[in-house]
Formats: structure tokens, sequence, C-alpha cells
């Protein structure tokens, strides 16, 4: 049987895990806007339903992704009671430089999974809403040129008889 693994390689575990996730959903999302953003013959509904997915998958990877973050601030938290360790030390050292130094890198990245989701819900809500406003290619931006009526000449002053 495997002897159990300390604090210390659960943490590195545990945080090498949230890092690939997020790397992971980050090429996601990338590739996944590519097709949605190009100017290719996609249908608006053909756009929404990748966005709409994209929405869903991303749903599910803000999930997973929170879940393991949650684990790593329960391994730091455990970590943090042994004051000598170099990770509690650091950890004063900076909380002593004021509260926005204490700000949380792994909660950025999970409040950046939610709001590229939101992105994705939002787009595909409005590709099948309107969809001749969503990544309009540069031709469809130009109003189309339409034939303006010709304009009559103002009509000149009648000139005075001459004296004969």
């Amino acid at each position: 049987m495997a002897e159990p693994r300390t604090i210390d390689e659960e943490r590195a575990y545990i945080e090498n895990l949230l890092n690939t996730r997020f790397n992971y959903y980050l090429l996601f999302a990338s590739l996944l806007f590519l097709p949605v953003a190009a100017d290719n013959p996609l249908s608006h509904y053909a756009r929404g339903a990748l966005l709409l997915l994209g929405a869903l998958v991303s749903a599910l990877m803000a999930y997973m992704i929170l879940r393991t973050k949650l684990l790593l601030d329960v391994l730091l938290a455990k970590v943090r009671l042994d004051r000598n360790h170099p990770y509690t030390v650091a950890f004063r050292q900076v909380a002593k430089k004021g509260r926005f130094y204490r700000a949380n890198a792994n909660t950025v990245m999970v409040a950046l999974v939610i709001l590229i989701m939101f992105f994705f819900v939002i787009g595909g809500t409005v590709a099948f809403k309107s969809p001749e406003t969503l990544f309009k290619s540069e031709a469809a931006a130009t109003p189309a040129q339409t034939p303006q009526p010709a304009q009559t000449p103002p009509p000149t002053p009648p000139t005075p008889p001459t004296p004969a």
C-alpha cells in the first residue's frame, strides 16, 4: 500500500491540477471563439449554438475549477497552521503590505472562467435574437448603397421682359 502524501505533496498536486484545468479551459474557450468570430459562412443559428455550447462547457469547467480551488484553499489553510513553513512566513510578509496584496490569484482564475461563461451566454442569446448585430463582416457592416432619387435643380426665376 502506498504511503499517504504529505500536505505539501497534496498541495503541489492540487495546485498543478488547478492550473492544468484552467489552461485547458483557456485553450477550449479560444478555440471555440475562433470559428464564431471568423468571417465564415456559419449561420447565426450555428454561431448561437456554438456559443451556448461554450456556455454549457464553461459552466461545467467553472464548477470543476471552483471545486479544485476550494480544495487548494483548505490545504493552504492547513499549511498556514505551521508557523515556520516557508509559505506561512511569505504569506505573513505579504499580508503586512496591505489588503490589496492578499488577493488570491486563484479567485481571479475562477472569476475569469465565469466571466467568459457569461460572454458565451450573452453572445449565444444575441445570435439567436438579432443575428445581424453579431460579428458582422466589413462588407455587412457598411449599409448597402441604395440609389438616391435624382434631385431636380431648383427652378430658375423668370427673367423680366426686355424693353423693345
